[in-house]
């Protein structure tokens, strides 16, 4: 059962890591500016990882509380169990705040441009972030 602990808490690491790496380095790209859709896209593939990693995340929850219950029933202590989970959460929770702050610095960045379309489109996106989505619409 820690394997199986090892195995769910690096795929969840390497999600939080990829997700936050990306929105630092869009940040630093625009210097939390928008100027133009070339921008833009970069912050909608931001958006987009986070985004996914947010659905495998769940994903990857429900799978490692699953595969806990059937290790209880096949004979394994419910208190490692518990353990497990409680394990993979206290790691995992200060990934995902750390990872809410970079996030954070994406949904909060100007758009400085003539095309009001731009800012439109960058509004939509911040909105649409809110929602139960596997991605932005193309």
């Amino acid at each position: 059962m820690f394997l199986i602990l090892i195995v769910f808490l690096a795929i969840a690491i390497m999600m939080h890591v990829i997700s936050s790496q990306k929105n630092i380095q869009v940040f630093k790209q625009t210097n939390g500016v928008i100027h133009s859709t070339l921008e833009l896209k970069k912050v909608k593939e931001a958006i987009n990882i986070s985004m996914r990693f947010a659905v495998f995340y769940i994903i990857l929850f429900i799978a490692f509380i699953i595969l806990l219950i059937l290790a209880w029933r096949a004979g394994e202590p419910f208190l490692r169990g518990a353990l497990m989970l409680f394990i993979f959460g206290v790691i995992t929770l200060p990934l995902g705040l750390i990872g809410k702050h970079h996030e954070k610095k994406i949904r909060n960045m100007k758009v400085e441009t003539d095309d009001p379309m731009i800012e439109q489109k960058y509004r939509e996106y911040v909105k649409m972030w809110d929602q139960p989505r596997f991605q932005l619409p193309e």
